[in-house]
């Protein structure tokens, strides 16, 4: 396969609009860029480790879409110890302030997901984020909840925080592994659980055929069910 030619300044484009919306797009809305700063919202990364992330995107393209966030304030590359001999790539302040809006952008495009298929497929690593836009924020409890996601593609802790200042987003965090304790289990799938979240499935029927199986003290299961907009077992 031929390596896309690299991109020129002057081939850059731009709405040429004074409006924040045209301006935020003149920045973000080239492709792949959203992409990097959703792999940067977990935390810092090695260059490979965007490389791996991202499969599908040419390594000049990569080392482009960094360039460019960098200039625009979003992105910083720090070198880490000298006994490590690398350098990770993290968001600045202005980047993490990308969140809520990724976080919004994955919500909407929920409806639009079709089953994974061999082009496509369902990876445990795009689930980091994809769980995360499960949660509805604004049915989030009003006190912390640990969730241990047991799913058939791997196990994720979803974590709610208390209430703090700063965006509802990012009361919601969702890393890999299971956690020390948790006040609920959830034992499923991820298709199972979108389907959940889009009302194609009933929370009655998923429970029948052995589909789903929650787990904990009925007030956290219930904070559960809300945060994820699925109506309790017997709801009409």
């Amino acid at each position: 396969m031929t390596a896309p030619a690299p991109e020129r300044d002057h081939e850059r484009r731009s709405y040429g609009q004074f409006c924040p919306l045209a301006r935020s797009l003149d920045v973000l809305g080239e492709r792949w860029t959203l992409l990097v700063v959703r792999e940067l919202l977990t935390g810092p990364k090695r260059y490979r480790d965007l490389r791996d992330a991202l499969p599908g995107m040419w390594s000049n393209l990569l080392a482009r879409r960094l360039r460019d966030l960098q200039a625009a304030g979003l992105v910083e590359r720090r070198a880490l110890p000298p006994a490590q001999t690398r350098s990770v790539y993290e968001l600045t302040e202005r980047g993490r302030a990308l969140g809520p809006a990724l976080y919004e952008l994955a919500r909407f495009g929920l409806p639009y997901l079709d089953m994974p298929t061999e082009e496509q497929p369902l990876t445990a690593h795009a689930l980091d984020s994809g769980l995360r836009a499960l949660v509805l924020i604004e049915a989030l409890p009003s006190h912390a909840l640990t969730v241990h996601l047991v799913l058939d593609e791997g196990q994720w802790t979803l974590r709610v925080h208390a209430p703090q200042p700063g965006p509802l987003a990012d009361r919601v965090v969702v890393s890999t592994g299971p956690p020390d304790e948790a006040d609920v289990v959830v034992r499923s799938s991820a298709p199972i659980l979108l389907w959940l979240r889009r009302h194609d499935l009933s929370y009655d029927d998923a429970l029948a055929a052995d589909l789903v199986h929650v787990d904990g003290d009925p007030a956290s299961v219930d904070a559960f069910l809300r945060m994820f907009g699925i109506d309790a077992p017997g709801a009409a």
